[in-house]
This record gives structure tokens, sequence and C-alpha cells, in this order.
């Protein structure tokens, strides 16, 4: 009888519990804030989203084009293509409206989008609970000073939205980052910002109205009507807009951030090992 004797087992090198970087966890939340921060300091003038407005200023631009082109080019212009004499000369509009616009909603959907859930939600948590705090230590974070009582201005209900929001583009583009996701995501993020932000300025109303024993009355009550038009009624065609230029910048944006927070190559080598190990016993 011949003794065979086997070859003792070798051990399976273990994987380690895949977790990714703290740290960079840490830095996307800090960059999270101070994009929002910045946002909430960025004013651009706008036309007003008006069909008239809009063709006037669109006016006024190709006026302003048309005046800054040397006549010697038109000439020359001409001499190729003649139509160009039977262009009319577009007179600049008398008036036309402008709006204050706040890129807030497009930089929270930006966040969300490229950050991801659950940082981008906690970069945005952050900040807000920055501005309330903030005043008491001579930190405003907020273009209108913040405060604890910051949730009676009209603005606080946006605010919360672009929580949800982050939450909701981030969740949506989770897991893949086709057209359908971005799209949904995009709608979703500016339905969370507007909803939740004109629910919480007619909630605000009527629970005070209720309240009287409070005292607290918000002086603007009585212009309901012009805080919905103003925070959304000519906010949201730009926030579409720029929220559709947010979501293709941040998609190179987006592979960074995923980089930034890896787990170490070496917990891939790992599994690496594992599988040729299988492998070989398999042979």
């Amino acid at each position: 009888m011949q003794l065979v004797v086997l070859p003792p087992k070798e051990r399976i090198p273990t994987r380690r519990s895949v977790r990714k970087s703290i740290v960079g966890q840490v830095i996307l939340v800090m960059l999270g804030i101070e994009l929002l921060f910045a946002a909430t300091f960025t004013c651009l003038e706008v036309p007003v989203p008006a069909g008239k407005n809009i063709r006037a200023s669109i006016e006024k631009a190709v006026a302003v084009v048309q005046a800054s082109i040397p006549q010697q080019v038109k000439e020359k212009a001409a001499k190729y293509v003649p139509a160009i004499n039977n262009v009319p000369q577009v007179q600049a509009p008398a008036e036309i409206r402008y709006s204050i616009y706040t890129p807030q909603t497009p930089v929270a959907i930006f966040v969300g989008y490229t950050l991801g859930w659950p940082i981008a939600t906690i970069a945005c948590a952050t900040f807000l609970v920055m501005g309330l705090f903030g005043p008491l230590f001579n930190f405003h974070p907020f273009a209108s000073g913040g405060g604890v009582n910051y949730y009676l201005e009209p603005g606080f209900g946006y605010l919360l939205g672009m929580v949800a929001a982050t939450w909701a583009v981030g969740y949506i583009t989770r897991n893949s980052r086709t057209s359908l996701n971005q799209a949904l995501a995009l709608l979703a993020g500016l339905a969370a910002v507007h909803v939740i932000g004109l629910a919480y300025l007619l909630g605000t109303c009527v629970v005070l109205a209720v309240v009287e024993g409070s005292g607290v009355q918000p002086g603007w009550q009585q212009w309901l009507f012009q805080e919905f038009r103003n925070l959304s009624w000519y906010q949201l065609p730009y926030d579409a807009l720029f929220g559709v230029l947010a979501v293709g910048a941040g998609f190179p944006v987006r592979w960074l951030s995923g980089r930034l927070i890896a787990p170490d190559i070496g917990l891939k080598k790992d599994g690496l090992k594992q599988k040729e190990y299988r492998e070989l016993m398999e042979d």
C-alpha cells in the first residue's frame, strides 16, 4: 500500500471590506459647501422670461452686434454676398425688464450629480445648518444674513428643496448615467426645489395665521404673489437652462470625484489573487 501525502491547504487570502476614502469624502463635502456658498453670492442680471421681453432682449443683442461691425467689413462682405445689403437694421427696443438671478438651483443639481448621494446631501444640509447658526459666530453664508429666524424668510423653503434636490439627483444617477436618467434627475431636482419652496411659502402663511399666539407675522405675507413670481416664475426657466449645462459640465467631474473617494488599489489586488487561486485549484 502506497501512502499518499497531501499538501496542506493553502490559506485563501481574505478580502478586506471595501471602504471608501474618508478623507476624500470630507474633501468632497467641503467642495460642495464652497460651491453652494459661491452660488449664493453670484447674481446675474437676466431678462424677465416673458415672451415680448425675451424678444426685445434678442433684438437688442442683434442691434448691438450690427452696430459693432465696421462699415469696411460690411462693404467687403457685400461684394461676395450682395444679400447682406438687404438685411434691415434692427432698432434696439426702448425698454427691457431685467431681474436678478441667483444660480443656486443649478449648482445644487451639479453638486448632486457630481458628488452623488449621500455626500451631496450632507454638503447641502451642512450649508443650510451653517446659514442658520453661522451668524452666532459672525459667519454669514447666506446673502441676506441668515440666522435662527431665517425660517421666516420666503426663500427658506427653496433651500430645503435644494437639499431634497441633491438627494433626488444623486439617487437617480447613482448606478447609471444614461440620457434618460440624466433627464429624470434634472426634472426631479427642479421639481424638488420649486414644489417644496412653493409649499413652504404657502404653508408658512397658513401656519402663522392659525397660530395667533406666536405674534410672528412675516412682512412679505401681503406680497405673496410677488414672492412666488420672483422665486419661481422668473427663476424656473433659467434654472432649467443652467441645469442642463450643469449636468453636461458635471459628466467628467463625476468621474474625478469617484476617483477621489476610491479605496486603495491593494483591495483590488487581493480580489485578483483570490480569483487566480480559484482558477488554479479548478485546473
